[in-house]
């Protein structure tokens, strides 16, 4: 007897196969893509006395299944050989991913395949439950697929942030001893990014960071989050000194039982924010950067997850800031000249002279930047606390000193060793973070970030010796003043080696032509997007872009075009790779587009 499956949708939608005679005589039909209005068409196959009904495409590569082989109730691809269950599509390799199976009904000799697919919330569930098998096997493939399914169901970015973020927290931060990983820096800062990208990159983005959180997670140890103490209406001075007594002395564990403590008390995120910027800043330039940023970006993807999210997203960052490094214990930092003699007279003085109820304006002075960029940083310690008493806010401060501390990758000669674009770098993005969380908590002790920052602008002297100059304008007369010429040559010199000055001058070029900015930022993006991009690309282009906008929102607008030269000098020093990253991403796409895959990618 034969068997067959029940419809699940109204006859009305189904579509002819062929053929009962027709399908056991083949073995296999298709059915057309154009019959279902889909991209791709429809394997009916016969096996074991019975109709099966899957997608043509291998979801793994998209190798036609019509020319794969049953045996057992399991189809198996004969390309890469992944296997699949023909009655509900499930793979048995999982880096394959699952086939959609269709029910199949046979009436009066005619084999009948019903395509109607699921309802959004059903492929929606669907797709978050692919994102998530795609981290737990940690395998790019799946990742990505599961990020452009998720996207074409409009499904909000900070959803899709959220749910890789979970995983990362859970199953990467949370077993790694050294706490927050990089891949949530990544995922965090891909998700600030989006509205600068072209449409089609923005997925590309959001991969980049769900890949990095899965190889974060991937192999690591179980640990056991530590409960908060059973204490009641301590007050948040008292928990901020003890977290800070217990991060000086680096014990992680009690420095995280408070922090929980403190969350669990009801401490506002100004409160704990105030708690782990002044341990952040107790010592001088910690983790050479890395700490500061790490504050910075929890707090942002809290932005995107929600402050409910707070217990498994700080708790994370404990670790590193227990266990850094503690500048002021350099030689650099005391010889030849003795940088921590300069500022703690200085940091004892801040909350006298510190207005914190001051609103930011962003109209420092340039002299204010001009004196920070110059051998003196007795005279920079002197010119921010003059400004202090003059009532600036503390985070036009720091932005004054983000912005000087961002000219240092803008002169950056080439005649340097190429390590060193990381130690600028570094300097960039901490005081970066200090000008984000001034906006966020500002407080006495982070003003010492401030200072520290100053000094670390003052340290970097020498990386712009003797300093890049932006092009004149008998350079810039040489260059396309078409923007799309522009952009284009830009994308171009990145896939040359050691076109960073050239770079740098086309990016130029097309600001002082007062083209319109948001293609040239789209442009930025594809440049670092398309690589096989490191950490340090990431914070370049999300910390530029970041302080280009909040140079822009204050009317600085030939200072926001130092930003832009920054990231483009910085990518073009960094470019190209293999591109093996954007190559896997290039697969999904077209899998998911129902598109040829052999064709040339477009990176």
């Amino acid at each position: 007897m034969v068997a067959v499956a029940s419809p699940a949708v109204d006859t009305a939608a189904r579509v002819a196969a062929g053929t009962v005679a027709k399908l056991q005589a083949a073995g296999v039909l298709t059915v057309s893509g154009t019959a279902i209005g889909a991209r791709h068409g429809i394997a009916v196959f016969w096996h074991e006395d019975r109709a099966y009904a899957v997608d043509n495409r291998c979801p793994h590569m998209g190798f036609p299944l019509a020319r794969g082989t049953c045996k057992d109730g399991v189809l198996t691809c004969n390309w890469h050989y992944a296997r699949f269950d023909l009655q509900s599509g499930g793979t048995f390799d999982l880096f394959a991913d699952n086939v959609r199976a269709y029910p199949v009904e046979i009436e009066a000799g005619q084999v009948w395949v019903y395509p109607n697919g699921a309802d959004a919330d059903e492929e929606r569930e669907r797709w978050f439950g692919r994102l998530d098998e795609g981290l737990e096997q940690n395998i790019s493939l799946v990742q990505a697929k599961a990020v452009l399914g998720l996207h074409d169901l409009d499904t909000p970015p900070a959803e899709i942030v959220g749910r890789a973020a979970r995983h990362g927290l859970r199953f990467g931060s949370s077993r790694n001893a050294n706490g927050w990983g990089d891949g949530l820096t990544i995922l965090t800062a891909m998700a600030h990014v989006l509205a600068d990208l072209e449409p089609d990159d923005r997925c590309l983005a959001l991969y980049h960071g769900v890949r990095r959180v899965g190889a974060d997670a991937s192999g690591q140890r179980t640990t056991f989050d530590l409960e908060p103490l059973s204490v009641r209406q301590v007050s948040i001075e008292r928990l901020q000194a003890w977290f800070r007594e217990f991060i000086e002395v680096r014990s992680t564990d009690a420095a995280e039982r408070t922090l929980r403590t403190a969350i669990a008390e009801g401490a506002t995120p100004q409160q704990v924010a105030t708690m782990l910027c002044a341990a952040g800043t107790d010592h001088y330039y910690r983790d050479f950067s890395h700490v500061l940023d790490t504050i910075a970006k929890a707090y942002e993807l809290l932005d995107l997850v929600g402050w409910e999210q707070a217990t498994e997203v700080l708790p994370n960052i404990v670790p590193q800031i227990a266990s850094s490094s503690r500048e002021e214990e350099r030689n650099s930092w005391q010889h030849p000249v003795n940088l921590v003699a300069l500022v703690e007279p200085a940091t004892a003085q801040l909350p006298a002279v510190l207005d914190l109820d001051a609103i930011p304006t962003g109209q420092w002075e340039t002299a204010l930047v001009d004196t920070l960029l110059e051998d003196d940083p007795a005279a920079s310690i002197d010119a921010l606390m003059a400004a202090f008493r003059d009532g600036m806010a503390l985070a036009d401060a720091a932005q004054a000193v983000a912005y000087a501390s961002a000219l240092r990758l803008t002169r950056f000669p080439t005649s340097n060793e190429f390590g060193d674009w990381d130690t600028v770098l570094h300097h960039f993005t901490y005081c970066q973070s200090v000008a984000q969380m001034a906006k966020r908590a500002p407080s006495p002790e982070l003003a010492r970030g401030v200072l520290h920052g100053a000094m670390v602008v003052y340290l970097g002297r020498f990386l712009n010796i003797p300093p890049a100059r932006l092009p004149s304008e008998r350079d810039l007369a040489a260059e396309p003043t078409d923007p799309e010429a522009l952009t284009a040559k830009l994308l171009a010199l990145c896939d040359r080696q050691s076109q960073v000055d050239e770079a740098g001058a086309v990016v130029y070029r097309y600001l002082t032509l007062g083209h319109e900015p948001p293609p040239l930022l789209a442009a930025l993006g594809q440049s670092v997007l398309r690589e096989d991009a490191n950490f340090h690309d990431f914070q370049m282009l999300e910390e530029g872009l970041r302080l280009y906008h909040d140079l822009v929102a204050v009317g600085r607008r030939e200072e926001s075009w130092q930003m832009l030269v920054a990231i483009a000098r910085w990518q073009a020093a960094h470019s190209p790779t293999r591109r093996a990253t954007t190559q896997t991403y290039d697969i999904a796409l077209r899998l998911h587009r129902g598109e040829d895959i052999y064709a040339p990618s477009r990176y």
